[in-house]
């Protein structure tokens, strides 16, 4: 919390409920009582690092709180699960803009002697009430968004948005805890250990906060609410959704609407564009080239690998081994011929997209939808080729 300005109720109340059997409502209230200290220690440690803008934090936390109050009304006609599916969807867009910052990223710093300008109050207002409004009706103590809200939308810097965001998450979370005390039981021997506890690691983050890259440390909040975002997922889809995503076939759309998709989010994420053979050419040269160890695509190459592993693995099709259907009518069943034939397969494509400077990927989306004429006439050829092949396995010596 300390180091990143947020994350505190979202680890808070999945800890006092699977870990140490706390009903759900005692948690949020422990959970509320907990960051509102911590965040209230934090905010001492940036206050005196210069990094919080007081008339911001009082402002925005106050029409926080207002509009919480707001969103915890209406979420009483919600449902959890769909209240908390919502906030992940959230936690990934936001995540996504962390990650690709905003130009002048340095916002709201000021040369030396030269005095801060403080944001308009309508602004501070009108935000305020829309994360309080946000934060309310998926009930968590509103780091992920006070912090982005602040830093990419009211003009701070990294630092200074997430010292003025602790102060923001004290006055909600105090707020709340007042509102759940009168009607929910409160072990306090047990908040005081987790509030003790929490206190000693914000002062640890609090002190790396000002000694880390700023680019890193909006980077590792990035992931921080990514990673969270699928633990939300992961813990509110039933095992009828997941058997729907991975045990059935999905019709052949959505495979396209899925790849373009993560292309487009990997482009306003990264400003990078996205391909294949590249990660493969820089895995190649790893070996010799110590520069092509940090590249990037390695761990998009692995993960691709893993996510292929995964699916597999969830749709239960591990047993089947490598069945590859009418494929096997015509070579053997062999493993072993199997590995030969898609090992020079992967070497004739590897070499062939290569010599055309991009795969499929690189050219067929990202090149076509930038309309370039070396994609289009690669994209072209392939696609051929592909029908010309696969009409002459089937077709032909299949029959």
């Amino acid at each position: 919390l300390g180091l990143l300005g947020g994350g505190g109720s979202i680890l808070t109340v999945p800890i006092l409920i699977y870990a140490l059997g706390m009903g759900e409502k005692s948690a949020i209230a422990t959970s509320l009582l907990v960051v509102g200290v911590t965040s209230a220690v934090a905010a001492i440690q940036h206050a005196r690092a210069g990094n919080v803008r007081w008339k911001t934090a009082l402002i925005f936390g106050a029409a926080g709180m207002a509009g919480a109050f707001g969103g915890g009304y209406v979420a009483k006609f919600i449902p959890a699960s769909i209240l908390l599916i919502l906030f992940a969807v959230i936690m990934f867009a936001t995540a996504a803009a962390m990650w690709r910052g905003r130009k002048g990223d340095a916002a709201g710093t000021a040369a030396p002697g030269e005095k801060k300008a403080e944001l308009p109050v309508e602004k501070i207002v009108v935000e305020g009430l829309i994360v309080g409004l946000v934060t309310g009706m998926v009930g968590a103590g509103g780091g992920f968004l006070v912090v982005p809200a602040l830093a990419l939308l009211g003009g701070l810097s990294m630092r200074e948005a997430i010292g003025t965001s602790l102060v923001v998450i004290a006055m909600k979370s105090f707020a709340g805890f007042a509102g759940y005390v009168s009607h929910v039981p409160v072990n306090y021997e047990l908040a005081m250990i987790v509030t003790a506890s929490a206190v000693v690691g914000s002062f640890g983050g609090a002190f790396f906060a000002s000694r880390v890259n700023q680019d890193s440390l909006r980077r590792g909040f990035a992931g921080f609410v990514i990673a969270m975002a699928f633990y939300l997922l992961y813990k509110q889809l039933p095992a009828s959704v997941i058997d729907a995503v991975f045990g059935s076939t999905w019709p052949f759309w959505a495979g396209g609407v899925a790849i373009g998709g993560f292309v487009l989010l990997f482009l306003f994420g990264t400003n990078k564009l996205l391909g294949v053979s590249t990660g493969y050419m820089d895995a190649c040269n790893a070996v010799k080239d110590t520069s092509a160890r940090k590249s990037w695509r390695l761990p998009f190459i692995v993960g691709i690998i893993g996510g292929g592993a995964l699916s597999v693995y969830l749709a239960g099709d591990a047993a089947h081994g490598f069945a590859m259907g009418m494929f096997d009518q015509l070579i053997s069943a062999s493993v072993a011929v199997k590995a030969v034939v898609f090992t020079l397969g992967g070497v004739l494509v590897g070499f062939g997209a290569r010599l055309a400077g991009g795969c499929t990927s690189g050219h067929g989306i990202v090149g076509v939808s930038m309309l370039a004429p070396s994609s289009l006439v690669a994209t072209g050829a392939f696609m051929a080729s592909g029908f010309l092949v696969t009409n002459i396995i089937f077709r032909v010596l299949i029959g």
